[in-house]
């Protein structure tokens, strides 16, 4: 995943890139592959009751982060876009594609089903249902509640959630899940590649001050938080927390940074706080669970 970038990233450096190949990409990720993986991970996800634990830990994540984001935007005076542009990349976390192979890697592969539950009902959910939300409410055009439902219904990953109810009551097919899942193997290289086209270590100095913010609140202030609340009420060292608490580290969530450009945020801002993230997250990360 971080070759796809770095090599896109290189490519965007010295060659110009159509931008409508790029837009065909992001548009691809948004409207097809994301909604195939929602509908094949969301119709077989189950949950048991010690699963609650990284679950509640997730959303709770994400609200005080999202908090954090918004007061800091408001008191900052930042503009509607760069706050909108925050409220998805430094909230929701790359916690699938890059979460579950560092939770495995670095606290074993007993720690996996904790990290699915945090990812699936978790995050992954909250992109569908809280990323369609704010990409309509923040996003370019009308704010009033019929143009945000209007958005709403030609919101590809809000449509999968809502296909998903009855797809858990009537069944998928093993095939069919089988080429869903297929497809969503692309979400990842194809998000990537196109924001290593548009990354650039050479932003507006308006960029650098959100970015900072909302990678320090989502990979810093959130798991010291996480990390407080498990001394407290269990153990640091328990499977389900210290799971969560790695998981809440993660960096910014590549498809979460396409939906942010797709939905008219600050592209230079999502880029940069994507790309920045992901490159700092490995050496961050292991250092984060060396306190597990």
């Amino acid at each position: 995943m971080v070759a796809t970038f770095l090599v896109c990233w290189a490519i965007g450096s010295r060659v110009t890139v159509p931008p409508t190949l790029i837009v065909f990409a992001e548009k691809y990720v948004i409207n097809f592959a994301l909604p195939a993986v929602i509908i094949a991970k969301m119709t077989t996800v189950e949950v048991s009751s010690e699963l609650l634990i990284p679950v509640f830990a997730a959303w709770g994540s994400m609200v005080g982060c999202a908090a954090a984001v918004y007061c800091i935007g408001r008191f900052r005076k930042w503009s509607q876009d760069t706050i909108g542009a925050l409220l998805l990349v430094a909230v929701l976390g790359n916690t699938s594609f890059l979460g579950l192979g560092m939770v495995g890697g670095l606290l074993g592969d007993d720690h996996l089903s904790a990290a699915i539950a945090y990812d699936q009902l978790g995050t992954f959910l909250a992109l569908a249902i809280y990323g369609s939300y704010i990409s309509s409410r923040f996003g370019t055009g009308d704010t009033g509640g019929r143009a945000i439902l209007q958005r709403l219904s030609r919101f590809g990953p809000f449509l999968a959630l809502l296909t998903v109810v009855p797809l858990r009551i009537i069944g998928l097919h093993a095939d069919v899940v089988a080429v869903l899942n297929d497809i969503g193997y692309t979400v990842a290289p194809v998000a990537m590649g196109a924001l290593g086209l548009r990354f650039t270590l050479r932003v507006d100095r308006s960029v650098i001050a959100p970015a900072v913010t909302g990678l320090i609140i989502k990979m810093v202030a959130v798991p010291a938080v996480l990390f407080l609340v498990a001394l407290f009420f269990a153990s640091t060292g328990d499977v389900m927390w210290s799971t969560s608490i790695l998981e809440s580290a993660a960096p910014p969530m590549v498809t979460a940074g396409v939906v942010a450009i797709a939905s008219g945020f600050n592209e230079k801002l999502v880029a940069f706080v994507v790309g920045v993230g992901t490159l700092a997250a490995f050496a961050w990360l292991p250092m984060v669970s060396l306190v597990l």
